[in-house]
C-alpha cells in the first residue's frame, strides 16, 4: 500500500474524529446552556410570580406605605394626611368628593365611628376665624323638600350637643327660628346656679336656682314670668 495513500486516510479519519467530537462537544454545551437557561429563567419566573402575587396584595389591601385603590377595602395602620404642597397656597377645596352623579338612592360618603364611649366618628376643625362646617341643600325639581342637615340619636343616644366658651352656643334663623318638638317638653329652660344677671339683652329669657322664669325687656329691665 502506499505511504501516501496511508497518511492520506489518516488524515481523513482523524479530520472526521475531530469534526465529530467537536460535534459532539457543541451539543453537550448546547444543551446544558439550555439547561442553565431554563433553570435560571424558572427562578426568574418564581420570582416574578411571587412579586407580583406580593404587589397583588398590596394593592389589595393599600396597607401602609401602599397605593390607595379604587374599588376594594383598603387596610392602614397610621393616618393617612393630605396637605397643601406649598403653606400659603389657595385651593378650593383640597379634598373633594363629588357624588353629584349618582342615582337618587346612593349615598356620596358614610363616615363609621369607633364602637366605644369615647370614640368619634369625625372631628372638623374650624381654625381661628374659620368654620368648622357649612351645609347646604335645596329643595329638588320635582319638588322633593331638602334638608341641610339631619341628627338623630338612637338608643338613648342625644342627637346634637353644642356648646361655646363665649360665643352663642346654637344660633338659627328663618320663617321661624327653631320649632322644638317632645314626648316630655317641647322645650326646657335649664335652672341657673344663681340669680339672673343684671344686665341682658332684650327677649332673654333666664331660669334662676328657684325655678322662677324671667324676660329681660332690654338693660336691668327684666320681668318675672313665673
Amino acid at each position: 500500500m502506499d505511504s501516501g495513500s496511508n497518511t492520506s486516510d489518516t488524515q481523513a479519519a482523524s479530520t472526521a474524529n475531530g469534526g465529530s467530537s467537536g460535534s459532539l462537544r457543541q451539543a453537550a454545551q448546547a444543551r446544558t446552556s439550555r439547561r442553565a437557561m431554563l433553570r435560571r429563567g424558572g427562578v426568574v419566573a418564581a420570582g416574578a410570580v411571587a412579586g407580583l402575587t406580593l404587589l397583588d396584595q398590596r394593592r389589595a389591601q393599600a396597607d401602609d406605605f401602599g397605593t390607595f385603590v379604587l374599588g376594594t377595602s383598603n387596610n392602614a395602620t397610621h393616618p393617612t394626611v393630605l396637605g397643601p404642597h406649598t403653606a400659603g397656597q389657595t385651593t378650593v377645596p383640597l379634598f373633594h368628593v363629588n357624588g353629584g352623579g349618582l342615582s337618587g338612592t346612593s349615598t356620596t360618603m358614610i363616615v363609621d365611628g369607633p364602637g366605644a364611649l369615647q370614640g368619634k366618628a369625625l372631628i372638623v376643625n374650624g381654625n381661628a376665624g374659620g368654620t368648622g362646617i357649612i351645609t347646604s341643600a335645596a329643595n329638588g325639581s320635582r319638588g322633593t323638600v331638602g334638608l341641610a342637615l339631619a341628627a338623630s340619636g338612637g338608643h338613648g343616644a342625644d342627637a346634637i350637643h353644642a356648646g361655646s366658651d363665649k360665643g352663642v352656643g346654637v344660633r338659627a334663623s328663618g320663617k321661624r327660628g327653631g320649632v322644638f318638638n317632645g314626648t316630655a317638653a317641647a322645650i326646657q329652660l335649664a335652672p341657673s346656679a344663681g340669680t339672673h344677671p343684671v344686665h341682658g339683652s332684650k327677649g332673654d329669657l333666664f331660669v334662676d336656682h328657684n325655678a322662677h322664669l324671667f324676660f329681660c325687656r332690654g338693660g336691668t329691665n327684666w320681668v318675672k314670668l313665673a
